[in-house]
C-alpha cells in the first residue's frame, strides 16, 4: 500500500507539471474565437488536449494514494470517502470527455464541420453540452472538497491542496475579469503547482 501511495505521488507530481505546461505554453496558441468545428480540428488545441487528458489520468490515479495515505485517520471518514469518490469519477468523466475531443470530434469535424459547429454552440443545449458540464463540474467540485479534506486532516502541508483550491476559483474568476487565456494560464499554474507540492509530500511518506 504505501508503494502503491508513492506512485500516486509520482503521479500528482507528473500531473503537476503536465497542468503548466499547455496552459502556459500551448494555449497562447488556441482560438477559442473559432467556431467550435474548427477549433476541434486546430493544431494547436489537438495538443493541448493530449495533455490535458494526461493530466487528468495522472489526476485519476493520484486520487487513490491520497485516499490510503488517510486511510488510518479515524476523523471525517465518511467525508474524506465522499470527497474521494467525487474526485476519483470526476477526473474519470473528465478523461472520458478529453479523450473524445482527442480522438472522435476531430474526424467528425473534418467529415461534417457545419454539426460539429453545432453541437458546440452555445445557442445548442444537447447531450454532449450537457455532459461536458458534468464532468467539468464534477472534476472541480471533487478536487476542491477532496482538498478540503486534506486541509483539515493536518497530516500534510496546506500549501498545496490550498493552491489546488485556489487555482480551481480563481480560473472562472480572471477568465471573466479579463480573458479565457490568462485565467487559463495563472489559474494553471497555481493548480500544477498544488498538485505538484501534494504529490511530493506522498512521495516523502513513510
Amino acid at each position: 500500500m504505501n508503494q502503491l501511495t508513492k506512485y500516486s505521488g509520482y503521479a500528482l507530481v507528473m500531473a503537476g507539471i503536465f497542468f503548466a505546461i499547455p496552459n502556459t505554453i500551448i494555449l497562447p496558441f488556441v482560438d477559442f474565437g473559432a467556431p467550435f468545428g474548427e477549433l476541434q480540428a486546430s493544431t494547436p488545441f489537438f495538443y493541448r488536449m493530449i495533455f490535458a487528458a494526461s493530466t487528468v489520468a495522472f489526476l485519476l490515479f493520484g486520487t487513490i494514494g491520497i485516499f490510503l495515505y488517510h486511510t488510518e485517520i479515524k476523523h471525517l471518514k465518511l467525508f474524506r470517502l465522499v470527497t474521494f469518490l467525487l474526485a476519483f469519477f470526476g477526473s474519470a468523466f473528465m478523461l472520458a470527455n478529453e479523450w473524445h475531443q482527442i480522438f472522435v470530434l476531430p474526424d467528425m469535424a473534418n467529415i461534417h464541420l457545419e454539426a460539429v459547429n453545432k453541437v458546440g454552440s452555445s445557442d445548442h443545449i444537447g447531450r454532449y453540452s450537457i455532459g461536458a458540464l458534468i464532468a467539468l463540474s464534477l472534476f472541480s467540485f471533487g478536487w476542491i472538497l477532496n482538498s478540503i479534506s486534506l486541509l483539515l486532516s493536518k497530516k500534510l502541508k496546506r500549501i498545496g491542496p490550498a493552491l489546488v483550491i485556489t487555482g480551481f476559483l480563481i480560473i472562472p474568476f480572471i477568465s471573466g475579469l479579463l480573458t479565457p487565456v490568462l485565467g487559463g494560464i495563472i489559474g494553471g499554474v497555481i493548480l500544477g503547482t498544488g498538485f505538484f507540492l501534494i504529490g511530493i509530500e506522498l512521495i516523502k511518506t513513510k
